[in-house]
């Protein structure tokens, strides 16, 4: 019963192909970063239209100007009504339901676009994507018409053909998200042991993000278990796992493994740094130990996906 539940969520991304899909004037971009137009994708004839339940490996921001509809993220419903903003995270299942719809706007984007082309890393810069459980906020108009004027311009960059564009692109989804935070999370911070929140699940993930910022940054050189997250939190490892299933779908060490994998995929991307380089950072003691790891997990050895990433 529980394997035909789970495959019924698929990814977006390796199962619908959203990201980079032909989907001509409605959705322009690569894996990495893309905008999406959905009247053009939901033309009146086509309504109502649900998607299957799904799970993303990117960020998603969605600007509902004049759009009615539904969208469950998490098993939670909301509806949605001009004036609204969704962000979700990666791997959250989410499903969309359209009734009618005039004007909305999606952009998709990886952690490793505003890091290789905006030197913006979001565990500093924008923490609230990472640790926040979005609701959906509801917008001025004035406040809409900011955003939409930055998509627009995002718009008009990604049918621009230059050796800058991706830096311009990351650039303005830059200003984009500033937009957002000012409006709704200036003077947020991260927690600190002083300040915890209560929510393990939350402190789980900020540890885990803190410590593999602390990896890229060469500070510490080591792998953390489940246990060792544990100890940050003064629980015991059992526990630790029992709550991160019971709230995630996923086992702590199931967790560090995407986060490891997501990690390397970065940097394998920069053909700066050796595969053996990158083994080191991330704290696998042999190069062929990470070799096996990276394999596991995508069925391609590191040399191979660097490869097919470069070209």
């Amino acid at each position: 019963m529980e394997k035909n539940k789970k495959s019924q969520i698929i990814d977006f991304f390796d199962n619908v192909k959203v990201m980079g899909a032909n989907f001509s004037e409605g959705h322009i971009g690569d894996e990495d970063f893309s905008l999406i137009n959905s009247k053009v994708i939901h033309p009146e004839h086509t309504l109502p239209y649900s998607t299957p339940l799904f799970y993303t490996t990117f960020y998603s921001i969605g600007v509902v100007i004049d759009a009615h509809g539904s969208i469950l993220v998490d098993k939670m419903p909301f509806a949605t009504k001009p004036g609204m903003l969704f962000i979700n995270k990666p791997g959250e299942p989410q499903q969309l339901t359209w009734e009618t719809m005039n004007e909305t706007y999606g952009l998709c984007f990886t952690e490793n676009f505003l890091s290789k082309y905006a030197g913006i890393s979001i565990y500093k810069t924008f923490p609230f994507l990472l640790f926040e459980r979005h609701v959906p906020l509801q917008n001025t108009v004035e406040f809409q018409q900011e955003l939409k004027k930055i998509i627009l311009q995002i718009n008009t960059e990604l049918r621009r053909e230059s050796p800058l564009k991706k830096k311009i692109l990351a650039n303005l989804l830059t200003r984009f998200l500033l937009k957002i935070k000012q409006e709704f999370w200036e003077g947020y911070k991260i927690n600190t042991p002083q300040t915890r929140n209560p929510d393990i699940v939350k402190d789980f993930k900020q540890n885990l993000e803190y410590h593999y910022d602390q990896l890229q940054k060469g500070k510490v050189n080591q792998i953390l278990y489940i246990k060792d997250y544990a100890e940050m939190q003064h629980l015991h490892e059992n526990y630790l796992s029992k709550v991160l299933k019971e709230k995630t779908g996923k086992t702590g060490s199931q967790l560090i493994a995407e986060k490891t994998l997501g990690v390397a995929k970065s940097l394998i991307k920069d053909s700066r740094l050796s595969v053996k380089e990158i083994a080191y950072i991330l704290g696998f003691s042999y190069i062929s130990y990470f070799n096996i790891f990276f394999k596991k997990h995508t069925g391609q050895t590191p040399g191979s996906y660097r490869k097919k990433s470069l070209y």
